[in-house]
């Protein structure tokens, strides 16, 4: 195997001219909790760290390239599997914490990859850096050396997650978890200052930042679920940015000053039918492991078995359910077109490399009635679906509902937040449907998180046959060998209809006078949120 080149960055520190200044203004419609900790982490407050607060040892460029960030180099032995990473020397923790070390990283990744972590990432780096199992060394302060056992295709992409941030063993030992998830140091551009929920989040600039200072003097993240408020907050100078609908890119072209940053593809939407989780079936851990398991529920089977008549009945059932959604219909009026249809969930980027028969699904509603009678629903059934909130989401489900009534499934919306719902997707109590937000550079970055029996998130799935795919994928490093691989694992999914894609979207957002795009400076690795504020210009001062 060829030994990967090792890259360093002498990159200098950028400042801002003249000092931070003034505030930056965010808005959401949801505030996820702030709670950050590996293992106590509530909604989605740890990934929303790993873009203001924290930081990742690596990033990705615009051009899909892994640049460094805390490490600065990295190389690997000719046998593929011993890696060298070189930190940054003198990154400091904030408030007075010291400097980060060899330490610091290699227990951030024993917390993050611990048992009891809800990091989505989490056997990720369990499976690379093997640190049970001693695979996982500092040499000295600021050298790792990592054994990944057998070679690893995302050895490096992976460390390019908002979700896998650095935490200081410090501040922990002082004050301990509970105290730390909720005022967590980590070595980002912003330090947090507080945070009140519901209402707002609040992070100041650090001054120097060992990277890059922030032009702002504070960041704040506000909290409000109404688009017209959201709006009428932008028109009236009092936002910067926020997260906005897509009809809504009308009123803001016409607020003056304000420009748009759009990113092609930064997200895709897919639907799961949660409850199908397989890995286990019939032994005392699957029970423990997945209460959720209902297999009276017509998308959900008893039998592990995809021969097995229970099987072939409930994929029936998900293909129907699939095959009446007007994909393109849906893209052309509630996305006005700032998406495309998109066949198999976190394929969006990749989509080419699939197979013809598995780039589409057919909108064949005749089909669908047929399919629902020969699993025995003639008449249908009554499901909960769950939108994912932003977007025309909502709007979206509404409308598959609509097209589910027409063949005589009835889809009762419930809406919830994602604080709301993770914990039970998490603990695998939800058993219905959800549309959920999915981004992924390679699939498998996506899948080998979400279709795992052994993580806390989950896209209500997993399988002996696609863990088995899914471990063989990610011990290939030759790309095309690879994607071989995970065809075939896309087209268990897709000929099982266990979770399927509904569209790719374009991200827009807007940005106010005060402010300008950092299109070139966001991470690249995640797409599906704002990031990268350090690199927010100033044009106030």
């Amino acid at each position: 195997m060829p030994t990967a080149a090792a890259v360093a960055t002498t990159a200098p520190v950028v400042t801002a001219p003249s000092g931070p200044s003034g505030t930056f203004n965010y808005s959401r419609k949801d505030l996820f909790p702030y709670n950050v900790f590996p293992t106590l982490t509530q909604g989605a407050g740890y990934f929303f760290h790993g873009f203001t607060g924290g930081e990742n040892l690596m990033s990705r460029n615009a051009e899909g390239i892994l640049i460094p960030r805390l490490m600065k180099e990295w190389d690997v032995a000719a046998d593929g599997v011993t890696w060298t990473f070189k930190l940054e020397e003198g990154v400091q923790f904030h408030k007075g914490y010291g400097e980060m070390t060899a330490e610091d990283v290699i227990w951030s990744m024993e917390r993050i990859g611990s048992e009891n972590s809800k990091v989505a990432y989490r056997s990720n780096i369990l499976r690379i850096w093997g640190i049970p199992e001693g695979r996982t060394k500092a040499i000295d302060d600021y050298t790792i050396e990592v054994d990944t056992d057998v070679p690893q295709y995302d050895t490096l992409s992976t460390l390019s997650f908002p979700h896998i941030s650095i935490f200081s063993k410090k501040q922990i030992a002082d004050v301990g978890e509970e105290v730390a998830t909720k005022d967590v140091v980590a070595t980002g551009p912003w330090s947090f200052e507080e945070h009140e929920a519901g209402v707002f989040t609040r992070w100041s600039a650090v001054d120097p930042h060992w990277r890059k200072t922030p032009e702002w003097a504070e960041l704040h993240w506000r909290h409000i679920p109404e688009e017209s408020t959201r709006i009428a907050n932008f028109q009236t100078g009092l936002l910067d940015s926020m997260e906005m609908n897509l009809d809504s890119i009308p009123a803001v072209e016409q607020t003056e000053g304000a420009t748009l940053m759009r990113v092609p593809g930064g997200t895709a939407v897919a639907l799961s039918f949660y409850g199908n989780w397989y890995v286990g079936l019939g032994t005392p851990e699957h029970k423990e492991r997945a209460p959720g398991f209902d297999p009276s529920l017509p998308w959900i089977s008893g039998n592990a078995d995809p021969e097995s008549e229970e099987w072939k009945t409930a994929a029936k059932v998900r293909t129907a359910l699939s095959i009446a959604i007007d994909r393109q219909l849906i893209v052309d009026t509630l996305l006005l077109g700032e998406a495309q249809p998109d066949p198999v969930l976190a394929w969006a980027a990749n989509v080419k490399k699939l197979p013809p028969e598995l780039q589409q699904w057919e909108f064949n509603p005749d089909k669908a009635r047929e399919l629902l009678a020969e699993a025995g629903y003639p008449d249908g059934f009554t499901l909960d679906m769950t939108p994912v909130s932003g977007y025309n989401y909502p709007e979206v489900s509404e409308a598959i509902a609509q097209m589910w009534e027409l063949i005589g499934v009835t889809a009762k919306q419930q809406v919830m937040t994602y604080a709301t719902i993770r914990p039970q997707i998490v603990n695998r109590t939800y058993n219905q449907v959800y549309s959920h937000q999915h981004v992924a550079v390679d699939p498998l970055d996506r899948w080998a998180i979400a279709f795992r029996a052994g993580n806390a998130w989950n896209f209500g799935v997993d399988h002996p046959i696609l863990e088995e795919l899914m471990d063989k994928a990610a011990g290939i490093v030759d790309e095309d060998e690879r994607y071989a691989v995970e065809v075939e694992a896309a087209r268990f999914t897709y000929d099982n209809a266990l979770a399927v894609g509904l569209f790719a979207q374009n991200l827009v957002w807007p940005m106010s006078a005060r402010t300008a795009p950092w299109f070139e400076h966001m991470n690249f690795s995640e797409t599906r949120q704002l990031t990268s504020f350090e690199w927010a210009p100033n044009n106030s001062r």
